[in-house]
């Protein structure tokens, strides 16, 4: 990894960071980027509010490219939960979903708040195969997952999705990206998904209040929507306009490190702590069985295994039954062997 890179984010400096999934470290650019529109706000007062909208757009103009989507379909909203519900509002009372046990709790709870007819799933190693299952035995107006899940890292494998999606064109299938976008390379127009709804904070660097939506024909269509009528809903009251500029912010940073070069050298790391953690015998047993994976890894361990890793500076998180650990574009093999080896120690 590019030392002068490292060097943007000073956390980096006092711990061995692998808590992306939880919170991304924020750029010393972002920092001045931040400070220099609060002062603008600062000095200008009302002045700074006045062409918002008209700057809005040309944030959107950023999003859409980044994830290959419809400038007209794309808005920018302060976090995942308020986007989701956004979207949910759009469908009649008793419109059946099928969702996944133990997901995202917003995403759940977001569904559980509404008068809809909710089927759930357990999250094995064929999950996919067995939403297609139920498919065939009930119909579904939507299907409502995380991309990549919170609490294992597991990843929707994207071309039994389009399978699926194929089957069922109008099954609308709407995936919160916030796990996965700022990850990985995405393509929205090329993906099985009608909705992606993902918060800015974690891997786009972006820091809090914003989010991202985007949104296909088919689900305008099948909502009987139209893209104004989004528009409407999303922008009703004021913008926070701090944190859709960072987000805007942000895409160009990593735009301008050339991601897709960060997305190499991400999953080289994420390959290099997986066959680390195998070897420890770290692994869930569902994620060796499967093809493909994200770069977020939940080992077996408890609240003694947390506090040791915390004790020799590793960042990390305590989710579900084991530790979440996440590799992002800046961590470093040296850091990863420096975790292996208190892991073995704790072992």
């Amino acid at each position: 990894m590019n030392n002068k890179l490292r060097s943007y984010f000073p956390v980096l400096n006092s711990c061995a960071y692998f808590n992306t999934a939880y919170v991304g470290p924020m750029s010393i650019q972002l920092f001045e980027f931040r400070n220099k529109l609060e002062k603008e706000y600062l000095n200008d007062g009302d002045k700074f509010k006045i062409d918002n909208i008209e700057r809005i757009d040309d944030f959107r103009e950023t999003i859409s490219g980044f994830i290959n989507s419809k400038k007209e379909n794309t808005f920018f909203t302060s976090n995942f939960s308020t986007g989701f519900r956004y979207i949910l509002d759009l469908f009649p009372k008793k419109s059946r979903i099928l969702t996944l046990k133990d997901d995202y709790n917003s995403l759940l709870s977001g569904i559980n708040e509404r008068e809809f007819i909710v089927d759930d799933l357990s999250i094995t190693f064929d999950f996919e195969i067995q939403i297609e299952n139920q498919l065939a035995k009930k119909t579904y107006d939507i299907l409502a997952i995380s991309v990549v899940q919170f609490l294992s890292g597991i990843k929707v494998d994207f071309g039994l999705l389009k399978k699926i999606k194929e089957k069922y064109p109008k099954l609308i299938i709407i995936g919160d990206s916030t796990q996965f976008i700022g990850s990985d390379l995405f393509s929205f127009k090329d993906s099985p998904f009608d909705v992606i709804i993902g918060s800015g904070y974690k891997w786009m660097l972006a820091g809090f209040g914003n989010a991202y939506m985007a949104v296909s024909d088919n689900f305008i269509k099948q909502t009987r929507s139209t893209s104004q009528i989004i528009y409407e809903k999303v922008y009703a009251g004021h913008i926070n306009f701090l944190g859709s500029a960072s987000l805007n912010f942000s895409i160009k940073f990593l735009q301008q490190n050339n991601f897709h070069e960060l997305i190499k050298i991400k999953k080289i790391l994420g390959n290099f702590l997986i066959e680390g953690l195998k070897d420890l015998n770290l692994i869930n047993p569902i994620i060796k069985s499967r093809k493909n994976h994200s770069n977020i890894y939940t080992i077996i361990g408890d609240d003694n295994l947390y506090n040791k890793l915390q004790s020799h500076g590793i960042r990390c998180s305590l989710r579900g039954e084991g530790v979440r650990l996440s590799v992002h574009f800046y961590n470093s093999e040296s850091e990863i062997d420096y975790l292996l080896k208190v892991l073995k120690k704790s072992n």
